[in-house]
C-alpha cells in the first residue's frame, strides 16, 4: 500500500506497522482489544469447561485429569483477564499466546494419554481450542502463526506416536490437523489483513487531512505576511481592525490606528535604488516593531512605504507618546538621505493617528480616513512629526487635532 506522501509504510510480511504506526495503532485500538479479548475470555472459559464434560462419553479413564488441567488453564486465563488493563500491547499479546499454548496442550495430552475406545474423538476438542485462539480470541498473525505451527507440530506428534490407531486414522487425522491449521492461518491473515489494511487507508486520510490543513494554514499565514518585511499585510489589517472597532463599539477596549509613512521614499529610491529601498523599508518595519508590545499591539505594512500599526488598550496620550516612540526609533537609525528635497539627509517617517475610545462608534472608514488625514496633514506641516485625530463617534466636530514635531 504506498502512502508515502505522508510517510506512512506498507505492512510487513507478518503484517507488521512501522513502529511509529504501531505505536498510534495500539493506542487506537487499546481499549477495544481489551473489551473484546475480556468477552473472549469469559466464552472460553465457560466452553473449555463445558467440553470437558464430553470426557464422561469419550475418554472417561482421563476424565479427572482433565478436569483438573482444565482448571488450571482456567485460572490462567482469568488471571490475564484481571491484568489485561495493565499489561503493554507486547506482554498481553505475549500473555495471550502462553495461555494458548498451555489451553491446547490439555486436549493434545489427554489424547495422547487415553486408551478409551473413543479416545481419538478427543483430538476434536484440540482442533477447536486452535479454532477458538485464531477465530474467537483473534491472536495476532505472528501469535497465530506460533501457535498453529506448534500445535501441528505437536499434535502430529501426538498421532503418530499412538501406534494402536489405525494407518488410516493417523493420517486422516494429521491431514485434517494440517488443512485446519492451513485454514485458520488464511483467516488469520486476510481478517487482520482487512483490518490493518483498513486502518492504514484512515490514517493516510486523517494525515493528508492534517498535511491540507497545514498547508491551508501557512497559506493564510504567507497571505496575511508581507513578504518583505515579514510583518503582517493589507489583509491581515482588513482582518483585525474590525474586530477591534467592534469591541470599542462594544464597550471591551479602546485603540489607536497609526499610519505612518516614509518621507520622500521616492527620492530615495531614484537615488540608491530599488534594493537599497527594500531593505530600508525592512530596517524602517524592524524599528517599528521594536517600540511595539507584541502581546497587545501590531504593526503591518500598510502598503508602498506606508505602515499601519494598532495599539490597543492605552490612552489617548500613552498612544500619543507611542507614535512620537515610533519616530524616534526610526530616526535612531540614521539611515542617510542624500535626496531629500529640504536638506535633512537622514530618513524619517510621519504618523497620523486616529484615537478610538471605549464605547466610540466610528465607521471602519471612517477611522482609516481620518488616520489619513492626520498623516497627510503632518506631512503638509512639514514631515518628521505626528499629528492625531481623536474619534469618539461619527460626528466629525467632536474629533480633536493635536500635532508634535520631532525634535
Amino acid at each position: 500500500m504506498a502512502t508515502s506522501s505522508v510517510g506512512i509504510e506498507p505492512l510487513g510480511a507478518f503484517l507488521n506497522f512501522s513502529p511509529n504506526v504501531q505505536r498510534r495503532y495500539e493506542s487506537d485500538s487499546r481499549d477495544a482489544r481489551i473489551q473484546h479479548l475480556r468477552l473472549a475470555i469469559v466464552a472460553g472459559v465457560v466452553s473449555y469447561n463445558c467440553y470437558g464434560l464430553l470426557g464422561f462419553l469419550i475418554a472417561p479413564d482421563v476424565l479427572v485429569l482433565g478436569v483438573v488441567l482444565r482448571l488450571v488453564v482456567s485460572v490462567l486465563a482469568i488471571a490475564i483477564y484481571a491484568v489485561l488493563p495493565k499489561l503493554s500491547s507486547l506482554t498481553r499479546e505475549a500473555a495471550l499466546l502462553a495461555a494458548m499454548l498451555a489451553a491446547c496442550v490439555v486436549p493434545l495430552y489427554l489424547f495422547y494419554a487415553t486408551r478409551s475406545a473413543n479416545g481419538a474423538f478427543s483430538f476434536i476438542d484440540f482442533l477447536l481450542t486452535i479454532v477458538y485462539g485464531i477465530v474467537i480470541l483473534r491472536l495476532r498473525f505472528p501469535a497465530a502463526v506460533v501457535l498453529t505451527g506448534l500445535c501441528l507440530i505437536g499434535g502430529v506428534s501426538a498421532v503418530v506416536l499412538r501406534p494402536e490407531l489405525a494407518y488410516e486414522v493417523r493420517i486422516a487425522l494429521s491431514a485434517e490437523l494440517a488443512m485446519a491449521s492451513y485454514f485458520l492461518l488464511l483467516s488469520s491473515w486476510l481478517v487482520q489483513r482487512g483490518d490493518r489494511m483498513a486502518y492504514l487507508a484512515t490514517l493516510r486520510e486523517i494525515e493528508k487531512s492534517r498535511a491540507l490543513e497545514i498547508s491551508r494554514q501557512s497559506f493564510a499565514e504567507l497571505s496575511m505576511t508581507d513578504a518583505l518585511t515579514g510583518l503582517g499585510n493589507r489583509r491581515c489589517l482588513d482582518e483585525v481592525l474590525p474586530q477591534w472597532l467592534e469591541q470599542a463599539r462594544a464597550g471591551r477596549g479602546c485603540f489607536a490606528f497609526v499610519l505612518v509613512d516614509v518621507d520622500y521614499f521616492k527620492t530615495y529610491n531614484d537615488l540608491y535604488g530599488h534594493l537599497a529601498g527594500d531593505v530600508c523599508l525592512r530596517r524602517i518595519g524592524e524599528a517599528l516593531a521594536s517600540v511595539t508590545r507584541k502581546e497587545d499591539d501590531l504593526v503591518l505594512r500598510y502598503g508602498g512605504e506606508e505602515f499601519a500599526v494598532l495599539i490597543r488598550g492605552v490612552s489617548e496620550q500613552v498612544a500619543l507618546l507611542r507614535a512620537n516612540q515610533l519616530l524616534d526609533a526610526v530616526a535612531a537609525l540614521a539611515i542617510p538621505h542624500a535626496a531629500r528635497p529640504d536638506g535633512a539627509g537622514l530618513t524619517t517617517i510621519s504618523a497620523g493617528v486616529t484615537y478610538v475610545r471605549t464605547g466610540a462608534r466610528p465607521d471602519l472608514e471612517t477611522v482609516v480616513a481620518d488616520a489619513d488625514a492626520a498623516l497627510y496633514a503632518a506631512k503638509r506641516a512639514g514631515r518628521g512629526r505626528v499629528e492625531r485625530k481623536v474619534c469618539t463617534d461619527l460626528d466629525p466636530a467632536v474629533c480633536e487635532h493635536a500635532t508634535r514635531r520631532v525634535s
